[in-house]
């Protein structure tokens, strides 16, 4: 890579109100494909039933995403936000937060990976719960704290 190369990752995250973050890189679109693989990744481990907020991404509602959520026999609902609603979506205030505070705040050095530091705000953000907890505090969210 040489310095001045454009780069490009994409992101795909969750979020809950006590503070737990989940979050995948990707390239290219998001597609059903890449969204069921998130959820796929994210169910791994999640013994009880999980309601999932979702904007209306066409991918979200492909059918083949609707085919997994119907595999796992009820551990996963997907609840989706009205049309251009974001003040809506907890998630929303990730992506904020990382605008202001992330890579593009601190503009990559000569050779120095996208993806890399990219994955390095989402693991920081990942571990520091009481940030992520501190997105639930927007009354236009209050919805989602329980």
């Amino acid at each position: 890579m040489t310095s001045g190369q454009r780069q490009s990752i994409n992101v795909i995250s969750a979020v809950n109100a006590c503070g737990a973050f989940w979050a995948a890189t990707y390239t290219g679109k998001l597609n059903a494909e890449s969204f069921v693989a998130f959820l796929k990744n994210f169910m791994k481990e999640r013994p009880t039933k999980v309601f999932l907020v979702v904007d209306g991404h066409p991918a979200h509602k492909a059918n083949s995403v609707k085919h997994y959520v119907q595999s796992l026999n009820g551990r996963l609902e997907l609840h989706f936000l009205p049309p251009y609603a974001p003040d809506l979506n907890p998630d929303e205030f990730v992506w904020s937060h990382m605008k202001t505070n992330g890579v593009s705040k601190k503009p990559l050095r000569k050779n120095e990976s996208l993806r890399e530091r990219v994955e390095q705000d989402l693991a920081d953000l990942h571990n520091n719960r009481e940030l992520v907890r501190s997105f639930f505090c927007a009354e236009s969210v209050a919805y989602a704290k329980d």
